[in-house]
C-alpha cells in the first residue's frame, strides 16, 4: 500500500469511527494531531480509533477531541478527511470557538478561571514563596529557641520587611492583574480593565480588610450621590467583584464601539466605560459579588470545618480527577479568598494530591520493565513532588491506570491529616514539598508529615496493586526493554553526520518526560528530548529538507539527509498563539544546512501569554532505530549534540 493509500484508508476509517460527517461540528488540525468537535463523543469508536494505521493515540480535552497522527502525515490525513465527509476546512481558532459552545455552563466557568488565572500563576507563586520566605525569617522558634531569626539577628530585619514588602504588593494589588487578565480574556481593552482594577483598591477608599471593623462600629464611609447613598469601600483580597466588574467593562466597551463615530470613538469610549462600570460596581455588582465570594469561600470553611477528616479526605481524593479536568482551576479563586481572611486549607490538600502522584509514578518506575517507561517515570515523580503533575499524571499514572487509584488513596489519607491538624497556608505558593514556607512555622511539621503520608501511601498502594493482575496487566504487557543510552556527547560529536541529531536551540536540556504535555512526556509521537530555550531562535539540527511548516509556525518538521524525520514544536499548546511571536525564515521544501536558522520566536511574550516554552525535539520515526537515546541533559548550547539515533 503506497503513502496515499495508507492516508485515504486512514481517513476514511477515522471519518466512520467518529459517528461520521454528520456528527462533526468542526475540524482542524495541528502539528500533530486532527482537532475534532463532535456533536457526540459517546459515538466515537475510541478502541477502533487506536487501532487505525496512522494513529498514534487519542484523547478529549477542552470540548476537542483529538486524534494524534504525527508530523508531515497529520495534514495529509485532515485533507482527505474532510474530502471524504464533505466538512468546511477550519482554522483552530474555529474549533477553539466551537469546543466552548459546546460546553456545558459549568464547563465554560472553569474554562474562564483558567483563562483569567493560569497567566497570573507565575505572579502569584513568586509572591507566596517571597512570603514563605518571610516566614521563614519571623518564625518564633523555627531556628532560634524562643526567638525568631529577625529578633536573634537584628541585621536581618530590614531584609525581612523588604521581602515581605515585595511579597504583599502582588495580593494587594490583585484586582489590577485580574482586571487586566479577565478584560483580555472577556475581549474588552486590558488596560482599561488593569484601570478599573486600581479604581477597586483605590487609597481614597476604605481597605477592605477593615471592612468588617467598619461595620461593628458604625464608621464605614459613604458617597452621596443626588440622595443615593454608596460605600467607599476597597476590594482588597477579593476576586469576583473583579471579574465581575471586568466583564461589565468589556461588554460596555464593546457597545460603545459599535456606536459611537470612529471619530469621536477613542475619547468617548474609554471614558464612558470607565465612568459606567465605576458606578455599576460600587452600586449594584461589587457588593453583590463580594457577598457570593464570601458564601462560596464560607461553604468551602464549612465542609473543612464540619466533616473534618473526612472532609479533608474526600478534597484528598477527589483532587486528582479536578486537575485531570482542569477543575482545580476554579480552586484558585477561593484559596485566594480564604487566604485573605486569614488562612487557606487548600494548598495542603493541593500538595498532597502533588505528591501522592509522585510516589506513585516512581513505584511505577520500579516495578516496570520497560526502560522507556522507566525514563519517563524516575523524571516525571520528582517534578510531580515539587509541584508538576502533568508528566507524571498523563505520561505515566493515567496510561497503566492503577498508579492513578495508588495516588488517589494516598492523598485522600494525607489529606486527611493535614485537615485533622488544620493546616492552614498563609500564602498562595507551589503546591509540592516545596509549599511548606507558605505556611505558619507552627505548621511547617505537619504540613511535611502529611505529604510524606501521600507519597509514601500512594507508592505503596500503587505497590499493592501492581501485584494484583486485574490492575496490572498494562504493566505486564510492556515491550522489552530500551537500549541504554550509548556514547557520549564527546564521542557522538565525532559521527555527527551519521547518527547524532545536534541541538537546534541554546537553552537547557531535558527529558522528554519532563515536558508538561502528556502526549509528549509519554513520547506518543517518538522519541527525542526537549530543550527549555534561552534564546528566541531555532536552527537546523542537521542537514536536511523542510518537510513541514505549519501556517502557526510554532512547529517545524525536517527530513535528515541521514533519514531522520524530526518535528521540533516550540512550546507547549503554542499553536493557540496562531503564529503570533513567530516568524519563519525558510519555507517548506527549503534544503537546510546544519546551523541555518528556521524560526525566530519571542520567548518572553509567549511566556506572558501563560504558554510553557519547553521545546520537544521528536524523532516521528522512532520505529526505523534500534534505540534513540538523549546525549546531554542541563546547559546546552546550539549546535551541540543532543539525540542519538542507533540504526537498527
Amino acid at each position: 500500500m503506497t503513502k496515499e493509500e495508507r492516508y485515504q484508508a486512514s481517513a476514511e476509517q477515522l471519518l466512520e469511527l467518529v459517528g461520521g460527517a454528520e456528527n462533526i461540528i468542526s475540524a482542524a488540525h495541528c502539528a500533530t494531531r486532527l482537532r475534532l468537535v463532535l456533536r457526540d463523543e459517546a459515538k466515537a469508536d475510541v478502541d477502533g480509533i487506536l487501532n487505525v494505521d496512522l494513529v498514534k493515540g487519542q484523547f478529549a480535552n477542552g470540548g476537542q477531541f483529538q486524534i494524534i497522527i504525527g508530523s508531515g502525515t497529520v495534514n495529509e490525513v485532515y485533507k482527505r478527511f474532510i474530502q471524504a465527509g464533505g466538512i468546511a476546512e477550519a482554522t483552530k481558532s474555529e474549533v477553539k470557538q466551537a469546543a466552548v459552545q459546546k460546553m456545558n455552563p459549568l464547563q465554560r466557568l472553569v474554562k474562564t478561571l483558567s483563562d483569567v488565572f493560569v497567566p497570573l500563576i507565575p505572579a502569584l507563586v513568586a509572591s507566596g514563596l517571597m512570603m514563605g520566605l518571610n516566614n521563614v525569617l519571623t518564625a518564633n522558634g523555627l531556628f532560634v529557641k524562643g526567638q525568631s531569626l529577625v529578633e536573634a539577628y537584628p541585621a536581618l530585619s530590614d531584609i525581612a520587611s523588604m521581602i515581605n514588602t515585595f511579597a504583599s504588593a502582588a495580593y494587594a494589588f490583585l484586582p489590577i492583574l485580574i482586571g487586566f487578565s479577565a478584560t483580555k480574556m472577556f475581549g474588552g481593552n486590558p488596560y482599561l480593565g488593569a484601570v478599573m482594577g486600581m479604581i477597586m483598591v483605590s487609597g481614597d477608599l476604605l481597605n477592605a480588610y477593615s471592612y468588617g471593623t467598619a461595620v461593628t462600629e458604625g464608621t464605614i464611609p459613604v458617597w452621596d450621590i443626588f440622595g443615593l447613598t454608596v460605600e467607599k469601600v476597597g476590594y482588597q483580597g477579593t476576586v469576583l467583584p473583579v471579574l465581575a466588574a471586568s466583564y461589565i467593562l468589556s461588554f460596555v466597551e464593546k457597545k460603545l464601539h459599535k456606536h459611537i463615530p470612529e471619530i469621536l470613538d477613542n475619547l468617548l469610549t474609554p471614558l464612558l466605560t470607565v465612568l459606567v462600570t465605576g458606578f455599576v460596581t460600587f452600586t449594584v455588582v461589587g457588593g453583590i459579588m463580594r457577598t457570593a465570594g464570601d458564601l462560596l469561600t464560607s461553604g468551602f470553611v464549612w465542609m473543612h470545618d464540619t466533616l473534618g477528616v473526612l472532609g479533608g479526605m474526600v478534597l484528598g481524593f477527589l483532587y486528582s480527577p479536578l486537575t485531570m479536568t482542569g477543575m482545580h482551576h476554579s480552586l484558585l479563586p477561593v484559596d485566594i479568598q480564604m487566604v485573605a481572611a486569614g488562612g487557606s486549607f487548600l494548598l495542603a490538600i493541593a500538595s498532597c494530591n502533588n505528591v501522592a502522584q509522585g510516589g506513585a509514578t516512581i513505584c511505577a518506575m520500579l516495578r516496570a520493565k520497560d526502560k522507556k517507561l522507566k525514563s519517563v517515570a524516575a523524571t516525571s515523580g520528582v517534578s510531580a513532588m515539587l509541584g508538576i503533575t502533568e508528566p507524571a499524571m498523563f505520561g505515566v499514572n493515567l496510561k497503566l491506570k492503577y498508579p492513578f487509584y495508588g495516588a488517589m488513596a494516598g492523598a485522600a489519607l494525607g489529606g486527611g491529616y493535614v485537615t485533622l491538624m488544620n493546616v492552614l497556608n498563609t500564602a498562595p505558593g507551589t503546591a509540592g514539598v516545596v509549599g511548606f514556607v507558605c505556611v505558619p512555622a507552627s505548621s511547617m511539621l505537619n504540613f511535611l508529615v502529611g505529604t510524606a503520608i501521600s507519597a509514601v501511601s500512594g507508592f505503596l498502594f500503587t505497590y499493592l496493586m501492581s501485584n494484583m493482575k486485574r490492575f496490572n496487566k498494562e504493566l505486564a504487557e510492556t515491550g522489552a526493554p530500551a537500549e541504554e543510552i550509548i556514547g557520549s556527547a564527546q564521542d557522538a560529536a565525532m559521527e555527527i553526520e551519521k547518527n547524532v541529531i545536534c541541538s537546534p536551540l541554546t537553552g537547557t536540556a531535558i527529558p522528554m518526560g519532563e515536558v508538561p504535555d502528556g502526549t509528549f512526556a509519554a513520547e506518543v509521537l517518538g522519541k527525542g528530548m526537549a530543550v527549555i530555550p534561552t534564546e528566541g531562535k531555532v536552527v537546523a539540527p542537521c542537514e536536511g529538507e523542510v518537510s513541514t511548516l505549519f501556517d502557526t509556525k510554532h512547529a517545524v518538521g525536517i527530513t535528515a539527509k541521514n533519514g531522520a524525520e524530526l518535528l521540533i514544536h516550540v512550546g507547549v499548546n503554542t499553536v493557540e498563539l496562531e503564529g503570533k511571536y513567530y516568524e519563519a525564515h525558510v519555507a517548506q521544501g527549503d534544503k537546510v544546512k546544519p546551523g541555518q536558522l528556521l524560526l525566530t520566536f519571542d520567548i518572553p511574550n509567549i511566556k506572558k501569554a501563560g504558554y510553557h516554552v519547553a521545546t520537544p525535539v521528536i524523532i516521528a520515526n522512532t520505529e526505523d532505530y534500534k534505540n534513540v537515546a538523549g546525549l546531554k541533559t542541563g546547559e546546552i548550547r546550539c549546535m551541540e549534540p543532543l539525540i542519538k539515533l542507533e540504526e537498527a
